[in-house]
């Protein structure tokens, strides 16, 4: 994140914390299960959801030991997915380290991501109530469910906007929302404030997402740690080239490689298309009307620190450049 979302000192204290507790709750006597988590650490990991729910939290009256817990939880949850993701996308990288499948073999990535989810389920069973982890489960599935859509969808130049938006609410966005859910619903909060801060969460992640989807096509790849236009070498077609291929020039230019694995002088040209047809301006302005969002529900909030704070990681979250 930028340095006015890192150099915050809650945010210091929140990551430090949640990382020497990840740790110590994961601890195992397999050595390749603790140097797994060790290496996602070491990765940098931005840790957007738990402090989000810290924020969310702050609007009520919450435990800290508890939000650690649950910070915990949903951070495991999250660090699950990205080893899952890797086996499914063959990944060597992962944040410029070598992935878990890479540096183990998937079948014990496999059982590492897994195991994170146990350790997960223990902490949502034990701070969490009957309702709360019903709501929790179902955003789980809709995320595998979003995650299994993408698999499907790739390399289909034919995904409409709609269909993205529904795709990256499921796979990225509830996650997000859950965490402001959970921060605001175990901290006492009910009614329209639990409900503003579930959508001030939905919004973030969609804006999380469709930043990412920028940073695809022109982010640093020192500093994001994913090869330029990942996502797109291995069939996942996102909002710049969505956009790009609803006009009528570049939609015939493509028209034949529909559902096809795109060679290297397609992606080549591509990439040039992208980067000189408007679309990653056109990108940018549907994130402004997603973070606008985010603004609308903040304001109808009672004004306190925690406001300012998702302010600032609004802020943050424009100007991101991994």
């Amino acid at each position: 994140m930028r340095n006015l979302l890192i150099e915050d000192k809650l945010y210091q204290k929140i990551c430090s914390k949640l990382n020497e507790n990840i740790l110590e709750i994961t601890s195992s006597k397999r050595p390749i299960i603790n140097q797994a988590v060790e290496d996602l650490i070491s990765g940098g990991g931005k840790k957007m959801r738990p402090f989000l729910m810290f924020l969310a939290a702050s609007f009520g009256d919450y435990d800290k030991e508890k939000m650690l817990q649950l910070g915990s939880g949903i951070e495991l949850l999250h660090m699950a997915s990205l080893v899952h993701d890797d086996i499914i996308d063959n990944a060597e990288l992962r944040r410029g380290n070598e992935t878990a499948q890479r540096k183990f073999g998937k079948k014990e990535a496999v059982f590492i991501g897994d195991f994170l989810l146990s350790r997960t389920f223990d902490i949502f069973f034990e701070y969490l109530d009957k309702k709360t982890l019903r709501k929790m489960n179902k955003n789980v599935r809709l995320l595998c469910e979003g995650e299994i859509e993408q698999s499907e969808k790739r390399f289909d130049l034919q995904i409409g906007i709609s269909d993205y938006y529904r795709r990256i609410r499921h796979k990225t966005a509830l996650l997000f929302a859950l965490s402001s859910y959970l921060g605001a619903y175990t901290s006492g909060i009910r009614g329209k404030k639990l409900n503003l801060l579930y959508k001030v969460g939905l919004e973030i992640g969609m804006a999380f997402q469709i930043q990412d989807d920028l940073l695809d096509f022109e982010g640093d790849e020192a500093a994001t740690g994913k090869i330029l236009a990942q996502d797109l070498k291995e069939g996942v077609i996102t909002l710049p080239v969505i956009l790009l291929l609803n006009k009528d020039k570049y939609k015939t230019k493509y028209a034949e490689y529909n559902k096809i694995q795109l060679d290297d002088r397609i992606i080549k040209e591509i990439i040039f298309d992208v980067k000189n047809s408007g679309v990653l301006d056109e990108s940018r302005e549907i994130l402004l009307e997603f973070i606008n969002r985010v603004h609308k529900y903040l304001d109808q909030l009672p004004d306190n620190k925690a406001k300012k704070k998702l302010k600032k990681l609004l802020a943050a979250q424009v100007e991101r450049k991994f």
